[in-house]
């Protein structure tokens, strides 16, 4: 469906370092936790940029690759880290690979847009396989959802899509967030508190 590594012309990475945040890296080469800035970043891009470790330059978020996402949907500025899921997808599926939409700016503010309601009834009655996530608390596993489901396409076909996935918000809020298991050690560029 989508290869994850053809960038679109045109959009670069500018200001944004979402990805240098929200997720935790796990690599021989680095290690983060997530929801710690890496201690590289600028906030304003990569202090190392042409030196960083691969999983830094093998890694685009889905709004780099995927046609599909608007220039809008830039992490920094929509507030959703937007990236492909090739986990936890149901056999069920045509498709292999789906999206996933962890929640990095105001949870309710984000899923109360039209924009992103629309974009969730495009891909859940498409069949797309698509995910909703909060990442967790500084060094904790995020909280992911499918919303895929009976309930979402009831809201859907009722008309009543911003109440369900103001309700997915706060299961994910309610999650029982694990720690995120860290096996690799002596490159850790988590920033302190």
């Amino acid at each position: 469906m989508w290869d994850g590594m053809t960038l679109i012309p045109g959009r670069e990475c500018g200001d944004c370092t979402v990805c240098c945040t929200a997720p935790s890296i796990n690599k021989p080469e680095i290690q983060k936790l997530s929801g710690a800035a890496c201690r590289h970043s600028t906030g304003s891009g990569c202090a190392i940029y042409d030196h960083r470790p691969p999983v830094c330059r093998s890694f685009y978020c889905a709004w780099r690759t995927v046609d599909i996402f608007s220039d809008d949907w830039r992490p920094d500025k929509s507030g959703v880290l937007p990236y492909i899921e090739t986990e936890g997808i149901s056999d069920d599926f045509d498709l292999g690979t789906g999206i996933g939409l962890m929640l990095v700016g105001n949870p309710l503010k984000t899923v109360r847009q039209k924009w992103f309601q629309d974009f969730i009834v495009t891909g859940v009655t498409s069949s797309v396989p698509l995910f909703l996530s909060l990442p967790g608390p500084r060094g904790y596993q995020a909280a992911t959802v499918s919303l895929n489901t009976e309930q979402m396409l009831e809201a859907i076909s009722r008309g009543l899509v911003k109440d369900a996935l103001e309700q997915v918000v706060t299961i994910l809020r309610g999650w029982d967030f694990q720690p995120a298991v860290i096996t690799y050690s002596g490159n850790d560029v988590s920033a302190p508190d």
